[in-house]
């Protein structure tokens, strides 16, 4: 069922209202819990549990402030515990919404965050567990549910597993509450089996941060590094992800089909004529005002709804030289994934066309092309998406482990290749022992200088807040450049070869670039390895699933893809607080972070690929 747009309306009403409720109750609760206002944890007269609790919550917010040393505009232990109820807020939010979707989706058995209190899997956990419910604030249903999300960390940690610090701060029940009454709100139902719902809610959730961000712009002010995600988020509508993915994706198939000699599905069966013959005719019921302008044109099937969109157009030659020689090999990259709505459209797309390639091919029936393998070989091969925000990246795991589900229960990708850029590497002080230790390794393997490997430290500090506009492949190509100066040029390698007559001579040899390379990447990875965490995109996985830092850079190549999509992030770069880098690496789009994007998705392309 697709969401109505009442629904739709109904949906941003609901969540902003509980925005403003849960921050105001995460706020209540940390503060009343662990007393603030008396500065001195021994005099706040706290159990031994929540002293604890308190000093690990002070010594993170101590660490973030710390952070902050050498920033034009730094933020306060209060903006940190802030943003830490903020974090329990919005985790509880996204737990009990999915939970929600995957109860209407007949992915999770029961009904408890549906039906709450009066859920038939807690009326029964109530009546068998009279010892756990008795005396227990929320009569136990505070204890089923954290029963259920331990759960679904197996396999999906970076959700319902340990969060962090914002863990310690308790969820009061009348919040709950509060989530459960207005999930259950009746004009919201068709909302719970799109699968568009995560995305619109993460926009909702961060609609009030955008309108402050908009009002504090026109005051004069700039946008900080850390307020650039939740400025430049913006959910696209489903007809323009449409679109865009079927006039890039649509016509690299069609140029595959041409390669390998096969005549498409959507040619064969005259779909595509008979789509273009009843948009002639739908824009003249438009003229003749037979039918309202935002009336849509009626479609029949899926399959048409795969092609509504698609623009007819000549398949040129190059583009069938270059194209991909089978759809698993394809890799489409989102550089501003959100909450992965193109990623999810894709998802669907893919799907279809890996099923006609088993039938061109004639192999359908084959271990290859069964739905498990299709949906395995779609998440682990042809999916990519980066963002700065670790939330959205989050969600746009738990809309792709849906939507897989949906279609293969038994799905069980080895990787799923969704990253958050925020590393947290510009936190770190240059005295970090990890910092000191990624110095020294470099040196040692490679030769190259601690003064020059700070120019790749410095690039990775820009990670949180560039993302996908990072250029860490030029910070290591200039970096090793450099050394090769500093040694003297291109014969800069000296070596004394010895004759069979006892001469001995001097040698020199070519400068080892690529060897340098390989090993400065090496132990990059190895200290992103170490430094950033393998599940905090929200899934567990069979097979080794790479750090964050290590799929970030490997993510990051140039040349990669064959299809660069998505919304970019829009926004001047005279409004940002910090430009300086942005302008002088991206010099001729320096002036709106939209058109860096569209620079950077071309450098990522493959010869022959296309960018939407």
């Amino acid at each position: 069922m697709v969401m109505t747009p009442e629904a739709k309306g109904q949906l941003s009403k609901t969540i902003r209202a509980l925005r403003t409720r849960l921050l105001e109750d995460f706020k209540s609760a940390n503060d009343s819990t662990f007393k603030y206002s008396i500065r001195r944890i021994d005099q706040a007269k706290l159990s031994e549990a929540n002293a604890t609790r308190r000093r690990r919550i002070e010594e993170w917010i101590a660490e973030q402030v710390r952070g902050e040393a050498g920033k034009k505009t730094k933020r306060t232990a209060e903006d940190f515990r802030r943003d830490l109820e903020k974090q329990a807020a919005y985790t509880l939010l996204n737990r009990m919404l999915i939970l929600r979707l995957m109860e209407a989706m007949g992915l999770h058995r029961g009904d408890l965050i549906a039906k709450g209190w009066n859920s038939a899997a807690y009326k029964s956990f109530r009546f068998f567990s009279q010892e756990i419910v008795r005396g227990e604030e929320s009569e136990g249903y505070s204890v089923l549910l954290q029963m259920v999300f331990d759960d679904l960390a197996i396999d999906m940690p970076g959700l319902y597993g340990n969060a962090g610090i914002s863990d310690l701060i308790p969820v009061p029940t009348k919040t709950l509450r509060a989530v459960v009454d207005a999930f259950g709100d009746p004009e919201l139902e068709s909302c719970w089996t799109d699968d568009m719902t995560l995305g619109w809610v993460y926009q909702y959730w961060n609609d009030p941060e955008r309108e402050a961000l908009d009002a504090k712009i026109n005051d004069g002010g700039k946008i900080e590094p850390h307020e650039i995600a939740s400025k430049t988020q913006m959910f696209t509508e489903r007809y323009m992800v449409d679109w865009l993915l079927q006039n890039s994706l649509g016509p690299m198939w069609l140029a595959m089909c041409k390669k390998h000699g096969w005549t498409s599905l959507a040619e064969s069966s005259g779909t595509l004529n008979v789509l273009e013959q009843r948009r002639i005719e739908w824009r003249a019921k438009r003229d003749a005002g037979e039918v309202e302008l935002t009336e849509l044109m009626p479609l029949n099937n899926d399959f048409e709804r795969r092609w509504a969109y698609y623009v007819p157009q000549e398949i040129a030659e190059d583009a069938v030289e270059h194209a991909p020689a089978s759809v698993r090999e394809l890799k489409i990259l989102d550089p501003a994934v959100g909450s992965g709505h193109f990623l999810v459209v894709a998802f669907d797309l893919l799907f279809a066309l890996y099923l006609e390639e088993a039938t061109h091919r004639n192999e359908k029936g084959d271990g290859r092309w069964t739905g498990k393998a299709i949906v395995e070989s779609i998440l682990e091969n042809n999916l990519h998406g980066i963002d700065l925000d670790p939330r959205a990246v989050q969600i746009a795991a738990a809309s792709l482990w849906i939507k897989s589900r949906t279609v293969c229960a038994d799905s069980r990708p080895s990787r799923v290749n969704l990253v958050a850029s925020n590393l947290g590497i510009s936190r770190l002080p240059d005295n970090d022992p990890s910092l000191v230790e990624l110095r020294k390794s470099i040196e040692d393997d490679t030769g190259v200088p601690a003064k020059l490997t700070n120019q790749i430290i410095e690039a990775l500090r820009g990670a949180d807040h560039l993302g996908s506009l990072l250029k860490i492949d030029a910070a290591i190509e200039k970096t090793i450049d450099d050394y090769q100066v500093e040694l003297g040029g291109d014969e800069n390698i000296k070596q004394l070869k010895l004759f069979s007559d006892g001469r001995v001579e001097q040698q020199s040899l070519p400068f080892p670039k690529e060897r340098v390379k390989k090993n400065l990447l090496l132990a990059i990875e190895t200290f992103l390895a170490r430094h950033s965490s393998a599940e905090e995109l929200g899934l567990r996985l069979c097979g080794e699933q790479f750090a964050a830092g290590v799929r970030f850079l490997r993510m990051l190549k140039v040349a990669t893809y064959e299809l660069v999509v998505g919304n970019p992030p829009y926004q001047g770069t005279n409004k940002l607080q910090e430009s300086t880098w942005y302008e002088r690496n991206y010099t001729i789009a320096r002036s709106d972070l939209f058109a860096g994007m569209t620079v950077r998705a071309i450098e990522l392309l493959r010869p022959g690929g296309s960018c939407a």
